[in-house]
């Protein structure tokens, strides 16, 4: 599953690690693949050194390389557990802008088939609508957009839509629409609630994911520590824990 914002600083990464977390409660083996040239899951997952990373395996994409460059972390919470593909400063290259017509032939989508054993695969997709956020599209079953209550990440959520259907009918006929996370809510917003209003109306109700997720100190706090949030002991914590562990299982019934 490719989670995508056309617009940084949505808290992109902070839900790819959530469901990670989730699922590592729930038993179940997770991979993240940390497609962000500023490498933040890999840094807050605490990821153990590795000789070899996704930029290998995208100019590689053979059996050899991406089990190679597979490495465990720190969230080993149990009972499930958590490896990644990390990221590389270097990934920048694969992102280089190209013509609309031109044919995408996907790399980790060839990569990521030769692999076995993982429940759950999360892609943490750059911020930008470039060749990367292509490659983990054509790479994945399902897209799940990520959003804040504002005018322009409405905008972000606009061209997202319509590049995950581009690449349904152009590249992966089995790519869905996931759903879409509205992060950083603040109840008593106006602007937020007209703008959870309006997204509603645009894509419908059953594409939100409920509940939305609310703002709080908790998830900074987590990725600070380096830990999945339901590790962290606080009251917000655990509401933002048991919103991810609902997305789940919305998202593993998808």
């Amino acid at each position: 599953m490719s989670v995508l914002s056309l617009k940084g600083g949505v808290g992109k990464t902070s839900v790819t690690l959530g469901l990670a977390g989730a699922a590592t409660t729930r038993g179940l083996a997770s991979l993240v693949v940390d497609l962000d040239p500023q490498g933040n899951a890999t840094s807050i997952l605490r990821t153990h050194p590795s000789k070899t990373t996704v930029a290998n395996v995208l100019e590689h994409p053979t059996r050899f390389e991406i089990e190679g460059a597979l490495t465990p972390c720190e969230w080993e919470i149990g009972p499930g557990e958590v490896d990644v593909l990390a990221s590389h400063p270097s990934l920048i290259r694969f992102d280089s802008w190209t013509h609309p017509g031109t044919v995408l032939k996907p790399k980790l989508a060839k990569a990521l088939a030769q692999l076995d054993g993982y429940d759950l695969v999360l892609i943490d997709c750059p911020p930008s609508l470039g060749a990367l956020t292509r490659e983990a599209l054509a790479a994945s079953d399902l897209a799940l957009i990520v959003t804040t209550p504002s005018y322009f990440g409405a905008q972000g959520v606009e061209r997202a839509v319509a590049e995950v259907e581009e690449i349904r009918k152009s590249v992966n006929p089995r790519l869905k629409l996931a759903g879409i996370v509205v992060n950083r809510v603040r109840s008593v917003a106006e602007e937020h609630q007209y703008r959870m209003g309006e997204l509603a109306n645009l894509y419908g109700k059953n594409a939100i994911l409920k509940p939305f997720l609310p703002e709080r100190i908790a998830v900074t706090q987590a990725e600070g520590f380096g830990t999945p949030i339901c590790e962290v002991k606080t009251t917000g914590a655990r509401e933002v824990a048991g919103i991810f562990d609902q997305y789940l299982s919305t998202l593993l019934r998808k």
